[in-house]
């Protein structure tokens, strides 16, 4: 039996461009920092306190520096 035509249109998948892989790399290292942030200030604030920030102020300070620092680096790995 032939195979079947397939249906692509003739082009088939290509690959991610540059942009594609920057974007997915700044995601993927914002969210692993954001997670990270998360458990580490989480940690940090039971263990020493909050601070004079209180402690919703202090875990998203962690969580920012800790997304942005990770975005950055997988951002420019890619």
């Amino acid at each position: 039996m032939p195979p079947m035509p397939s249906n692509t249109g003739g082009g088939g998948m290509r690959a991610p461009s540059a942009f594609d892989k920057w974007k997915m790399g700044a995601m993927l290292g914002g969210s692993v920092g954001l997670i990270m942030g998360f458990l580490f200030g989480g940690f940090n604030i039971m263990r020493y306190g909050a601070g004079p920030s209180g402690p919703l102020r202090t875990l998203v300070q962690y969580m920012l520096g800790s997304g942005v620092t990770f975005g950055y680096f997988l951002l420019h790995s890619a």
